[in-house]
């Protein structure tokens, strides 16, 4: 009998477990199923908007959905947490969240890198693979980095993203060009104004990311409370 009582332990343990994992796949799942559907949302009918859209590009004022996506997140791994033992719970749900947090975040950069290089294929008619080498090659004139960390950087600190290799071209004389005009009217070198957006967004991005964070740990406690395991 008591070996049965240990095997129905056993198991029960192991279907809690089961159960665990498959919400936590779930969670994962809406969150980033929310994000790549406001992404491309956003990619189709916001950020062509003349000037306005390259202006809510670099704000990334679609990552406000952040509130609704790791509010959901924290609250799932909280109230999951009464699925394992009362003890290893809590440290193993908030493991979970600080591996997820970051990988939520990273993967919609993946999603607007691939955008991206969709549009330079259908705008230039091009392969896909001709794409990516045009893009990357852009990239790696700005800053030095193809792919999506490059994407990634260079979004970090120019909002304007050009679809086309003549806008790839035009778009350094453009620059030089405005950057001439502003020195002879405020004197401020053309390297100054690039480090006041480049900390201005990135600012943004690290603001951003301390929100997801505070979400997250917010509803978690939350979670943890309805369940009994605060």
């Amino acid at each position: 009998m008591q070996l049965i009582h240990q095997l129905g332990r056993v198991g029960l343990y192991i279907i809690s477990a089961l159960g665990y994992v498959a919400c936590g796949a779930i969670l994962f799942g809406i969150a980033i199923a929310i994000k790549i559907i406001a992404l491309t949302l956003a990619h189709r009918y916001l950020y062509p908007i003349f000037i306005f859209g390259d202006l809510l590009r670099g704000l990334e004022l679609i990552d406000l959905l952040n509130l609704l996506v790791f509010a959901v997140v924290g609250m799932g791994f909280g109230l999951a947490t009464a699925l394992l033992p009362s003890q290893a719970g809590r440290k193993i749900s908030a493991a979970f969240l600080v591996i997820l947090v970051p990988l939520i975040l990273a993967i919609p950069q993946y999603v607007r890198y691939n955008l991206w290089i969709e549009d330079i294929s259908t705008e230039d008619q091009i392969s896909q693979s001709a794409a990516i080498s045009l893009g990357d090659s852009f990239l790696e004139s700005r800053v030095n980095h193809p792919g999506v960390f490059g994407f990634y950087l260079y979004t970090g600190q120019f909002p304007m993203i050009p679809t086309k290799a003549s806008q790839m071209e035009d778009l350094t004389k453009l620059e030089k060009q405005v950057n001439s005009r502003f020195v002879k009217v405020s004197g401020i070198p053309p390297t100054v104004v690039t480090w006041l957006m480049g900390i201005c967004f990135w600012g943004i991005r690290i603001f951003y990311f301390c929100v997801a964070v505070v979400t997250t740990v917010a509803h978690f406690k939350d979670g943890l409370k309805i369940v009994g395991r605060y």
